[in-house]
C-alpha cells in the first residue's frame, strides 16, 4: 500500500506517542479532579502537572492558566467578556475569534500579511477608545509571525487591554506572555501534538478573568464543568515536549525554502506568500493561479497526500482565504491558495513526494487546457 503523507500540521498535528500514552494511562482510572478521594487526588496531581508545564511553555505562572477545550473555547470566552465595548481585532484571525465578534472593528494588514500598526494606533486614537484589541502571535494560514510586542505597547498607551491567540505559535516559537505584554493567551493541544478537545486560557496580570461556563467551582470557578483529567495529561506531555523540540522545529526552515525554491523552479507563476516577512519554520501558503485550490487539493488526496487551503474550522468546505483577501490578493490568488504544514513527524521524502506529486497534477492540468484551447 502506498504510504499516505500528512502535511497539514496546522490542521492538526498528529498526536505524539508519549501524549496518547498519557491519555490512555489516566482513562484506565476514574479520575475526577473534584472529588476528596484517592482516584480524585491521582488525577489532581495529573492536572496540576501539566498546568505547570503548559505553563513553562508561555513563560506564565501555573496558577494563571485555565483548563478548557480548546483555542476557540478560549477566544469566545475572552471576546464574550468584552461584548458590548469597543473591540479591534486584525483583519486575518481565525474564524473563532472573527465569527464570535463579527461587529468588531478590523485591524488592517500589509501586503505581506503583518498587521499594519499605524492603522492600529488611530484606531486606537478614535473614541470611544477600544476595550480589547486581538491579535494572534502567528497566522494560522502564511505562518506570518506578528509583532505583538508592539500592539501591545500601542495598545496599553492607549488603555486597551490585549487577546492574543497563540493556537499556532506554541511549539514554534519560544513564547514568554510577561515580555509580549498581553493579558488574555489561548492554546490548543492538538496543534502541538497533544488530543484534540482540550487546551487553555492563560491570563495576564490585569485581574479580570472571562468566564464563559458557570455551575461549577472547577479551575478556581473560572470554567465550570469535570475537568478533562486524561485530556489534560496528553496537553501537559505534549507541551513538554514541544518546549524541548523548539530547536528540532527550527530545522524545518531550509526544508520549506527548497519546497519553495523547487515550486517557483517548476511553475514561474506560483505566488509563495509572506515570504519577505518573519514566518514560523514549517509553513508555506502558496498559490497556483488558474487552478482551483479544490481541484488540487482532491487531485493531491488521490495521490496519498494531505494538505490544506487555509482553515480548517469550516465544516470541510473549501472557499476562498480570507486572510488573502485581507492582503489585499486577487480573486484568481486568494482562490488558487494552497497550503503545506509541517511538524514534529514531517520527513524530507514527504516534501519530495510532494513536490513530484504536485508537478505531475499541474502538468495534467496545463495538459488539458492546451488541448481545449487548441480544439
Amino acid at each position: 500500500m502506498k504510504e499516505r503523507i500528512y502535511l497539514d500540521y496546522n490542521a492538526t498535528a498528529p498526536i505524539r506517542p508519549e501524549a496518547a500514552a498519557a491519555v490512555a494511562r489516566a482513562m484506565e482510572q476514574p479520575h475526577n479532579a473534584s472529588s476528596v478521594h484517592r482516584f480524585g487526588q491521582e488525577g489532581r496531581k495529573l492536572v496540576e502537572d501539566a498546568r505547570a508545564t503548559v505553563a513553562h511553555l508561555v513563560g506564565a505562572p501555573p496558577a494563571q492558566v485555565i483548563f478548557n477545550s480548546g483555542a476557540t473555547e478560549g477566544n469566545n470566552t475572552v471576546l464574550h467578556h468584552f461584548k458590548g465595548e469597543r473591540i479591534l481585532v486584525s483583519a486575518i484571525e481565525h474564524p473563532s475569534v472573527l465569527e464570535s465578534v463579527p461587529d468588531a472593528e478590523r485591524i488592517p494588514v500589509t501586503k505581506d500579511g503583518i498587521v499594519d500598526l499605524d492603522a492600529l494606533e488611530e484606531l486606537l486614537k478614535a473614541e470611544p477608545k477600544p476595550a480589547l484589541v486581538s491579535v494572534m502571535l502567528v497566522n494560522n494560514e502564511t505562518g506570518a509571525i506578528q509583532p505583538i510586542r508592539d500592539v501591545a505597547d500601542l495598545s496599553k498607551k492607549y488603555g486597551a487591554l490585549v487577546h492574543c491567540d497563540a493556537a499556532q505559535a506554541a511549539g514554534k516559537i519560544a513564547i514568554d506572555m510577561s515580555a509580549l505584554g498581553v493579558d488574555f493567551l489561548t492554546l490548543s493541544a492538538h496543534k502541538i501534538g497533544g488530543p484534540q478537545g482540550v487546551g487553555a486560557l492563560v491570563l495576564g496580570l490585569c485581574g479580570i478573568t472571562p468566564t464563559l461556563l458557570q455551575g461549577g467551582g472547577q479551575e478556581k470557578s473560572a470554567r465550570a464543568g469535570t475537568e478533562n483529567v486524561a485530556g489534560i495529561a496528553g496537553f501537559g506531555v505534549a507541551a513538554k515536549l514541544a518546549a524541548h523540540d523548539l530547536p528540532r522545529y527550527q530545522q524545518l526552515e531550509p526544508l520549506r525554502s527548497s519546497l519553495e525554491l523547487e515550486l517557483c523552479k517548476a511553475q514561474q507563476d506560483v505566488v509563495v506568500h509572506s515570504q519577505n516577512v518573519e514566518r514560523v519554520a514549517g509553513t508555506s501558503l502558496f498559490s497556483f493561479p488558474g487552478a482551483a485550490s479544490e481541484t488540487l487539493l482532491m487531485a493531491l488526496d488521490l495521490e496519498g497526500i494531505a494538505i490544506s487551503n487555509g482553515s480548517a474550522c469550516s465544516s470541510g468546505t473549501v472557499k476562498p482565504n480570507h486572510v488573502l483577501k485581507a492582503m489585499r490578493a486577487s480573486e484568481d490568488i486568494a482562490s488558487s491558495a494552497l497550503r503545506v504544514s509541517m511538524g514534529w513527524d514531517t520527513k524530507e521524502r514527504y516534501i519530495e513526494e510532494f513536490l513530484k506529486a504536485f508537478e505531475k497534477i499541474v502538468k495534467r492540468i496545463t495538459d488539458k487546457e492546451k488541448k481545449a484551447t487548441n480544439a
